[in-house]
């Protein structure tokens, strides 16, 4: 099927020409087969070039919140010990504000808690202090923020929501995040090196990256350590941020995904996941699922013709993975688009587009 995609190539090429980034990996899923895998430009520009390859391994941002962090929370309620309506207050016992204003785990997953959406907590912790330290202080700065807007309310995409879930999910399990999914999701689905990048633990040598930003904080290029300074004072590992792969490892977690949706043998039954990629359509007008974003429509990164029951999310650094259960397509986009500078705003015109040709490279345009 790849004689089909000379335009979808032709794109991928003028992102790199119109810097929207430096350079990108396209992985495309159709009926159950990788039909598309393509490298274009650069891994990095700084301190020298490295051409991009479709091995490799991009800081995937916020796509952790659905791959880890929500995947995590359905095994923890397919097991019985965490209910999505429940507030958080039930596990989180440190977590002290009035019934009223506790926003529940359902909440949460929906970006409707009333949280904000970022604080730079990174910059009020020791960053010399262990990294037990400095997570256990970046929850306790999160268990003291003031909630924005009541919960329920409205929708506010929100970082430090997942942090707070990322947090529900050690201390339900008893088990580090990266621990958990790596020995409940990634081992069990057979992802490979699809990992957090733990900064306590040795970095591997000459595992090729996608560079990411020049950080004043940090005063280095970024490369192989994430990208969010949040997740990075918390040692690599956070509920909103910190996971690393390849585009075909984020594929085939999407594949074994939408086996499970579409009732194949799973992490968890079909019910648990179809529920996490439903809109939940509170408060009104939100195109939320749990942990999963649906089309807006008219204005989609996925363009104009994925379905309106399509789930997906973007990451920061410019990554971003969608999945269609309808027509049975997987797009993933895997892009360096901050490195060596967060300024780079062309891939919010460039993600439609792109999609867009690869729809209509699978006559579904």
């Amino acid at each position: 099927m790849r004689d089909g995609f000379q335009d979808v190539a032709r794109v991928l090429r003028q992102g790199v020409e119109a810097e929207c980034f430096p350079g990108a990996v396209l992985v495309v899923g159709y009926q159950g087969k990788l039909v598309y895998e393509e490298a274009v430009g650069n891994a990095a520009l700084i301190p020298s070039v490295r051409r991009m390859t479709v091995d490799t391994v991009f800081d995937l941002a916020s796509l952790t919140k659905p791959i880890a962090t929500a995947t995590a929370l359905m095994l923890l309620i397919e097991a019985g010990k965490v209910r999505l309506d429940d507030p958080i207050d039930t596990y989180l016992d440190t977590w002290c504000r009035p019934a009223c204003d506790t926003p529940t785990l359902r909440q949460l997953l929906s970006h409707c808690s009333g949280l904000p959406a970022w604080r730079p907590y990174y910059q009020t912790i020791d960053r010399t202090s262990p990294s037990l330290d400095r997570r256990r202080a970046a929850y306790a700065a999160v268990h003291r923020e003031p909630l924005a807007t009541h919960p329920g309310t409205m929708v506010r995409y929100s970082d430090v929501g997942f942090i707070l879930l990322g947090e529900v999910v050690e201390t339900v399990s008893g088990t580090p995040l990266d621990t958990f999914c790596r020995q409940n999701i990634f081992a069990a689905l057979h992802l490979g090196d699809i990992e957090f990048r733990n900064l306590e633990q040795p970095q591997p040598v000459g595992m090729p990256f996608a560079s990411t930003e020049y950080c004043p904080w940090r005063r280095r290029i970024i490369d192989g350590e994430v990208h969010d300074e949040n997740a990075w004072i918390m040692g690599g590992v956070a509920g909103h941020a910190g996971l690393f792969a390849t585009g075909r490892q984020v594929w085939q977690f999407a594949q074994s995904f939408l086996h499970g949706l579409k009732g194949r043998s799973w992490l968890v039954s079909t019910p648990t996941a179809r529920t996490f990629t439903t809109c939940q359509g509170a408060p009104e007008g939100s195109t939320w699922a749990l942990g999963w974003d649906m089309p807006t429509p008219g204005k989609s990164s996925a363009g104009q013709y994925f379905s309106p029951a399509a789930i997906g999310h973007l990451g920061f650094t410019g990554t971003s993975l969608w999945i269609d259960p309808t027509k049975q397509v997987i797009v993933v986009l895997l892009t360096n688009r901050v490195h060596p500078s967060r300024q780079r705003e062309g891939i919010r015109t460039f993600r439609p587009l792109i999609h867009d040709a690869v729809m209509r490279a699978l006559a579904w345009g």
